[in-house]
């Protein structure tokens, strides 16, 4: 299965009347724009206008009975209605396809602000497909406790997981192995 297909498994609650491009499609085409490093969701809005011609003809996406990339509205739309949860539950089966893991600690580049301290997170991605599957943020300095965290909400059966030595602590690796996953060097 690929990424499209797993997105048509999300219901479309709008009737189907006046309805012109598939929910599935427009929650491709703002996932694709996020890839492409847009933030807000006007930017992934303006991107998708940007590259319309090759949006709209493209087979997969399903939206060749429109000429133009539907309006910022019916996009809002579209992700507004989407159940919490239910994004992560139609990508979740790609996961299994990823066998390596890589856990590390991150100094968020930009976020410094007067005297405060950058913000910290911990970021689990693949190695396959350089994915981030997820992230926590890390409080009061403790990335051994934002990854263990993260971990916890986190399927590792048959997993590899590579990590950064300072996590390599006792805590770590018995969640690792309890979650029959398994450690690189």
């Amino acid at each position: 299965m690929n990424g499209i297909q797993a997105l048509t498994t999300i219901p479309d609650p709008r009737s189907r009347r006046g309805r012109h491009s598939p929910r599935f499609s427009l929650l491709a085409i703002v996932l694709l724009a996020a890839m492409h490093g847009e933030r807000s969701f006007r930017g992934m809005w303006r991107w998708a206008r940007a590259r319309q011609d090759d949006l709209l003809t493209h087979p997969a996406l399903g939206v060749r009975a429109v000429r133009r990339i539907p309006s910022l509205a019916t996009f809002w739309y579209a992700v507004r209605m989407t159940p919490a949860g239910e994004l992560e539950r139609a990508l979740a089966p790609l996961l299994s396809a990823e066998r390596d893991l890589a856990l590390d600690g991150k100094w968020l580049r930009g976020s410094v602000r007067d005297a405060t301290d950058a913000l910290r997170s911990v970021t689990l991605a693949g190695v396959t497909v350089g994915q981030v599957w997820a992230q926590r943020a890390v409080s009061d300095g403790d990335e051994l406790a934002a990854a263990l965290a993260l971990l916890e909400a986190f399927p590792l059966d048959g997993k590899v997981i590579s990590a950064d030595a300072g996590l390599l602590r006792p805590p770590f690796v018995q969640n690792v192995a309890e979650k029959k996953g398994a450690l690189s060097g």
